[in-house]
């Protein structure tokens, strides 16, 4: 999605403006708002045109916000509806949201708020979006993943290729990689690759739980249980009925908590906390951890009869560091999206930043690759990035180029010609002569590594 298209209704003109100028601001998402301060104006726009969001006053006064959120959901049930509330009417506006409203707002309106539901509404459907290109190729019987993830090594394909078969199974997964290397893109990945497509994917952040909430969001709670606990709550293992819970950061779960973990695993039996019922449920887990289970099953700090029963298929995802041939790919789609994001032209790389950008070391993987690209459009003034808008720490990471680029004044060709020989001689080192594998390396193609070798008087040292 590029777009999203919203609906406003709101009989006062004044707030209407208000709104007006609200949206005129925002450049990020992208937004095509259309307002309207009546309600047949408001219903003839919504059959016309495919919105995607819906705000609306609570109170009207031809019809009310209740009438207004059937409408929607009888002639568009996808799109979201976000309800404009006074506080005298909030509870009226949350009995809305347990009809089908996505959220509602509280006046006077804050523009960081609306901001904030409408980025999330857009990324809410950008996601479903995604799922359903995935549904379909795995329908059409494409190759799993290959809309997902971007990848040209040989060591991707190979992960891939796991995760692929392991989606047809119902075995456990335990996913393992340092931050930032998509451990949750491929969960995701097998979880709609598999037979429980079409039933929840369900997510928690260990580590982003405090520990004394960690057992009732997984387990669930009745009413009663502890302090506070004023009604039942459904936990998330329960949530995930039918489908995957996919378990992030698994190597923070508290030991007490390991114990009703494995009994889920081993039997699917599960208690909430404050009830003596057991409840029999069938899902599958998907764990994922950037640490050393058997480390922390050495030092006693995770059960070991868990980690088995977690790790029936263990899969590794490499850092980025060591598939550099994956690197200019990733680039260049991040560079395809931020621009658009952006609203700005395309932008290409000179070949010493691509040079920096394949030969650096990623400590935070592809999220930090991401953070790399955007940084570098933010500061370009042209249509190229060279390395002057590259983050330092690339160019003080990788042995020599500080020298050569310190005598640069002197003699300009001169010393960028002996960088690069350097360059393309020890590539062809590492790679035994290999020219292709040398190209890769250096994040070019084999025809221009030719030419540059012939440009400048080079041989294979192999040949």
């Amino acid at each position: 999605m590029k777009i999203l298209n919203i609906l406003i209704l709101d009989d006062d003109l004044t707030q209407l403006e208000l709104l007006k100028a609200m949206f005129s601001r925002i450049e990020y998402p992208r937004c095509n708002p259309v307002f309207t301060a009546d309600a047949a104006s408001f219903s003839e726009q919504l059959a016309s045109f495919p919105f995607d969001l819906v705000i609306t006053d609570y109170y009207m006064p031809d019809k009310s916000g209740s009438e207004i959120l059937d409408l929607v959901k009888n002639e568009r049930p996808d799109c979201e509806v976000i309800v404009l509330t006074s506080g005298t009417s909030t509870t009226e506006a949350i009995e809305l949201m347990k009809r089908g409203a996505y959220d509602f707002i509280i006046k006077p309106i804050s523009s960081e708020v609306l901001l904030n539901r409408i980025t999330k509404i857009f990324e809410l459907k950008n996601l479903l979006q995604e799922n359903d290109s995935l549904l379909k190729a795995i329908g059409s019987k494409e190759i799993p993943f290959s809309n997902q993830i971007i990848f040209q090594s040989q060591t991707m394909k190979e992960v891939i290729n796991i995760a692929s078969r392991a989606a047809r199974t119902d075995a456990n997964i335990l996913i393992q990689g340092e931050s930032g290397t998509g451990k949750e893109l491929f969960a995701r990945g097998i979880h709609y690759s598999s037979k429980r497509k079409h039933k929840p994917f369900v997510t928690v952040n260990i580590a982003a739980l405090p520990e004394t909430l960690i057992e009732s969001e997984l387990f669930g709670h009745v009413k009663g249980a502890f302090t506070g606990a004023d009604s039942d709550h459904t936990g998330l293992f329960e949530q995930s009925e039918g489908g995957t819970l996919f378990i992030d950061e698994a190597g923070e779960i508290p030991l007490h908590i390991q114990t009703k973990l494995l009994r889920i695993l081993q039997f699917g039996e599960l208690q909430k906390v404050g009830s003596g019922k057991i409840k029999w449920i069938d899902i599958r887990v998907i764990a994922a951890t950037n640490k050393n289970l058997e480390e922390l099953v050495q030092k006693g700090l995770f059960r070991e009869d868990l980690y088995y029963r977690l790790n029936v298929i263990p899969l590794y995802i490499p850092p980025l560091r060591a598939r550099k041939e994956d690197i200019i790919p990733l680039v260049e789609h991040y560079i395809e999206e931020i621009c658009e994001k952006h609203q700005r032209d395309k932008v290409t790389l000179t070949d010493e930043a691509a040079f920096l950008l394949t030969n650096y070391s990623y400590p935070g993987n592809i999220r930090e690759l991401e953070n790399i690209i955007e940084y570098a459009i933010a500061l370009s003034r042209g249509n190229v990035i060279t390395r002057n808008e590259l983050p330092a720490i690339l160019q003080r990471e990788i042995p020599g180029i500080q020298s050569v680029s310190g005598s640069l004044e002197n003699n300009y060709e001169e010393s960028m010609e002996a960088f690069e020989s350097r360059l393309i001689t020890e590539a062809l080192e590492s790679a035994s002569g290999n020219q292709s594998a040398a190209a890769r390396t250096l994040g070019i193609s084999e025809r221009k590594l030719r030419s540059r070798m012939a440009i400048l008087g080079l041989k294979n040292p192999f040949r």
